[in-house]
């Protein structure tokens, strides 16, 4: 047996290889390089022999890989095990589906992985049955390709095509056009589009009702569909999986409580709106319940709707404009963040979410304030660092007195290092800003290895890096070969520029 660059640098077509059991990951990783041509012949075989799905199903996508790549390298290394590969590869195709797991990349991953092997010259009649049930399940992409790939050589090569397969391989075809044609209207909230996704849901296979469910549950559509996708849901049974039915079911599923308010009780009206704002009725019930939290002038309340404008699931869950509440929810932050906070910080840090994606130069005090403040809430200070960071992306001119509080914040060393390193990413990237230059190099230069790595890294973006050159490789001759994922990053960066 040899080995080629093709199957050195292959890993496999359909699962992880990840495995617990010692003989096995060694045998997968003997497959890999480094190693000998005894140990990738012996790895390859203990895979291939093994009872374990996974193991036998890479197998069988290396040889798949072999056959693909042999006209480059003069031959299969694998080819003496001709038979052996087809037996197996005939005893996955009769297992149940293997469900999506940490081993399968894909449902179905076993039978993708028979068909691929077999495809590859192993194909016989007897195998028209066994291809047959795969195609009737409708399966996921991969392995329809595959399936379909291998009933066109059964077809193709028959003197007698079976006319079972000759009509499953065109419904199959004909099933899938349909799911693209309702893919292609997701898109588009015009009623002649919608019309259309409503009579889809009346379709023969369940694959393009599904779909079209699916894209009744996006954006505003969903109100008005929402009773239409509940009944839909109940009658789909479980041998009908697809990522579209989980889309469907995550639509009808509550959405998040808050960010900093699930302790919070709540109790009549506003307990009703809370409801609405996670499982919203109509988009008219939806609007209220988050009008009424909002402007209810109770701290709990206030500060849920605060949550659900930031959360990219909440009040834009399904379409809605946050910009018409924009100028109304940026006041209310700032009242809340110019008086002491009144629920152990829980308010603040629901306000300074607020000033994350609205923030204006103006507010630059207010979020210098709550980066200098060191007797608050763990919460409020890592919310506060967030505000700084986005800040000064999105603004034109880097407010200096944010980037000063950001600079006391990572030299503070009674604060926990994972705040202060933070604080220094929220330097990246802003250019050649001198003020912001020279806290990212007094970071490199600290004495505390976490912060000098991340203010390394600061400096290795396009706009520095040739300026800190001769500091950036001082440091990496004194960091040690163990300095962490980070580090690489600088090292990487050096390298490559």
């Amino acid at each position: 047996m040899f080995m080629t660059v093709f199957l050195l640098e292959f890993q496999s077509w359909y699962w992880s290889g990840h495995f617990d059991d010692p003989e096995l990951r060694g045998a997968y990783e003997a497959m890999n390089e480094p190693t000998t041509t005894e140990e990738f012949g012996r790895g390859f075989l203990t895979l291939l022999r093994s009872d374990d799905t996974a193991a036998t199903g890479i197998a069988l996508d290396f040889y798949d890989r072999a056959e693909m790549t042999e006209r480059f390298v003069g031959g299969n290394p694998f080819e003496d095990y001709d038979e052996e590969v087809f037996q197996v590869a005939r005893e996955l195709l009769q297992q149940p589906p293997r469900p999506r797991d940490e081993q399968a990349k894909i449902e179905g991953a076993n039978h993708a992985s028979a068909l691929a092997a077999l495809s590859r010259h192993g194909l016989t009649e007897e195998d028209t049955d066994a291809i047959i049930q795969v195609l009737d399940r409708m399966p996921a992409v991969s392995l329809r390709e595959r399936a379909l790939d291998a009933a066109r050589v059964l077809l193709e090569d028959s003197k007698v095509p079976d006319p079972r397969l000759s009509a499953l391989v065109a419904r199959v075809e004909a099933c899938f056009e349909r799911v693209e044609a309702v893919r292609a209207l997701r898109d588009s909230q015009d009623a002649e589009a919608t019309e259309r996704l409503v009579l889809a849901i009346e379709d023969d296979e369940w694959r393009v009702r599904q779909e079209a469910a699916a894209a009744l549950s996006l954006a505003r559509r969903f109100y008005a569909h929402r009773p239409l996708l509940e009944g839909l849901v109940e009658t789909w049974p479980d041998g009908e999986r697809s990522d579209a039915a989980d889309e469907v079911r995550e639509a009808l599923a509550e959405g998040p409580h808050s960010l900093h308010w699930e302790e919070a009780e709540l109790d009549g009206e506003l307990l009703e709106s809370h409801r609405q704002l996670r499982t919203p009725t109509s988009e008219d019930a939806h609007r209220n319940a988050f009008c009424t939290m909002l402007r209810s002038g109770r701290t709990a309340a206030v500060g849920i709707a605060l949550d659900h404008y930031y959360l990219a699931d909440g009040l834009t869950r399904f379409g809605i404009d946050d910009g018409e509440y924009a100028a109304e929810v940026l006041a209310i932050a700032r009242r809340i963040l110019s008086r002491p906070s009144a629920s152990a910080g829980a308010d603040h840090a629901s306000a300074l979410g607020i000033l994350e994606v609205l923030g204006e130069p103006e507010d630059a005090e207010t979020i210098v304030a709550a980066l200098r403040a060191r007797e608050t809430p763990a919460v409020v200070r890592e919310r506060a660092v967030d505000v700084a960071w986005e800040c000064l992306e999105r603004w034109e001119t880097p407010g200096e007195k944010i980037v000063a509080a950001l600079e006391d914040l990572i030299f503070d060393g009674s604060l926990d290092m994972e705040l202060r390193t933070r604080a220094v990413n929220a330097l990246f990237g802003l250019g050649p800003v001198p003020r912001v230059t020279a806290v990212l190099a007094r970071a490199a230069r600290s004495d505390e290895l976490p912060i000098q790595v991340e203010g390394a890294i600061g400096l290795t973006f396009r706009d520095l890096i040739d300026e800190h050159r001769s500091l950036l490789r001082e440091l990496i001759s004194s960091w040690p070969a163990d300095a962490g994922e980070r580090a690489a990053i600088v090292r990487k960066e050096l390298a490559d520029s």
